[in-house]
């Protein structure tokens, strides 16, 4: 199965740069993809073993320059604005390894944000190659409450995780190992600007044709 993007048709949207996409007249949509990550050569939230603590994170937005050598790198952390409708939320946890039922949630995003539900390690340890996303109703159905001020998304581990290829790729090979957490939403759109309109130029006296 293939998907096109709106406007796009090789690429997703920009989370970084907050691009969205016009799919409805007056409503912008955005799908924004935060990481946490296990690897402890760009994490702090990690040990040099690649194991991280249970506890709450937030998920960065990464930056598209993948360099870390010879400069900071500008990761940003996953927020919502306000006023925003989140319709989707999503979870995976590509070679994350814990015990068998460990879970990974998505903290609250407000009383009408669906839930994706909690991601559980399998027997191996490992989490589902799907992952696990909220069900998807109706997009605007005019019932959900917009969000009252920006908020910041945030991760629960039940237990310790380690990063761990599956399948292996050898001893001390500890990435891409990762958290991935998706958000979906939408915003009006803004008014509209004079370069939408053909507004006639104004004349000016002495102005001849």
């Amino acid at each position: 199965m293939s998907t096109i993007f709106p406007g796009n048709y090789v690429a997703h949207l920009n989370a970084y740069r907050d691009q969205g996409v016009v799919a409805l007249p007056g409503v912008e949509f955005y799908r924004l993809v935060g990481a946490v990550m296990l690897n402890p050569d760009y994490s702090s939230n990690t040990t040099a073993s690649g194991v991280l603590s249970a506890g709450n994170y937030t998920p960065q937005v990464l930056s598209p320059d993948k360099r870390q050598d010879d400069k900071p790198r500008k990761d940003k952390p996953l927020k919502i604005p306000a006023n925003a409708v989140v319709y989707r939320t999503a979870i995976s946890a590509p070679n994350v390894k814990g015990a068998s039922a460990d879970t990974i949630e998505i903290g609250t995003l407000g009383s009408d944000a669906p839930t994706s539900g909690t991601l559980t390690a399998g027997a191996d340890g490992f989490f589902p190659a799907d992952g696990v996303s909220s069900a998807l109703n109706s997009v605007v159905d005019g019932t959900a409450v917009n969000t009252s001020s920006e908020t910041t998304v945030s991760v629960t581990t039940s237990a310790d995780l380690e990063a761990c290829q599956n399948p292996s790729a050898g001893a001390g090979r500890l990435g891409p190992s990762a958290i991935l957490v998706e958000v979906c939403y939408y915003v009006p759109a803004a008014a509209p600007t004079l370069d939408e309109v053909a507004v006639p130029y104004a004349t000016e006296a002495g102005q001849g044709y």
